[in-house]
């Protein structure tokens, strides 16, 4: 079991009429319990840049969907920038929490709740042919024989930008599960029509297809400037 402690002190000689000096520190352990946090991404810094201020977008730091729902998960930002006027502006499922001007930190409990992922079921049918291609996410199949427990497995056996695969030796379906949640929700673009064959009658149909819905807790931080900011970034999670 790891200690980790988390101290945080507010000090000033002249912001009330008596000086203020305050420090609270709390062990980080898992949800509901005394077990230690032993789970963390380290500490990494980042420095975003863009073309110019319209090119600029937002980075996810962290995808809910990744880690544990509910858990006691804490995130550590810092905007990393010593000019004054810069800005981190964080969001948590693009509801704005905040901005983090230069020199400014923030450490904040995050329960990481997620949405759900699309899936779809393709079945390889019909008559197919050597040389007979499918298309999908960008990705070309091109079958190396007219079986069909063959092409389901040439289809489960090739890397999707967006989505990943099940496939169970013998048979002739594929499981379609996009990689995150919500957003990549057009399942219905793989039909019958992305099958271009040469010979044959194949077939590649949709079945059991399910929209993801979107998440609720990933987080996400946008610069306020195009040239050039830093950030620093560590999760504490279960």
């Amino acid at each position: 079991m790891a200690t980790t402690t988390a101290t945080i002190g507010l000090v000033s000689t002249d912001l009330l009429t008596d000086s203020l000096s305050l420090s609270s520190a709390a062990t980080l352990t898992d949800a509901g319990g005394s077990t230690g946090m032993t789970q963390t991404t380290g500490l990494r810094r980042k420095t975003m840049s863009a073309a110019s201020a319209a090119a600029i977008q937002a980075d996810i730091l962290y995808r809910s969907q990744d880690y544990t729902t509910n858990g006691a998960n804490k995130v550590y930002i810092k905007n990393v920038s010593t000019t004054v006027t810069e800005y981190f502006t964080v969001h948590i499922d693009g509801e704005e929490l905040g901005r983090l001007y230069a020199g400014d930190w923030m450490f904040m409990p995050w329960n990481a709740t997620s949405g759900t992922r699309a899936t779809f079921t393709v079945t390889i049918a019909s008559t197919w042919a050597a040389n007979d291609t499918w298309k999908f996410d960008g990705i070309t199949m091109t079958a190396a024989n007219g079986t069909t427990a063959d092409i389901a497995a040439q289809i489960d056996g090739l890397n999707y930008p967006n989505w990943t695969t099940d496939y169970v030796a013998t048979e002739s379906t594929v499981v379609f599960h996009s990689r995150y949640a919500g957003g990549l929700t057009q399942s219905v673009a793989v039909t019958a029509d992305g099958t271009l064959n040469t010979a044959g009658s194949g077939t590649a149909n949709i079945s059991l297809a399910a929209i993801g819905t979107k998440s609720e807790a990933d987080i996400s931080i946008r610069p306020s400037v195009h040239g050039g900011m830093t950030y620093e970034t560590m999760l504490f999670h279960q």
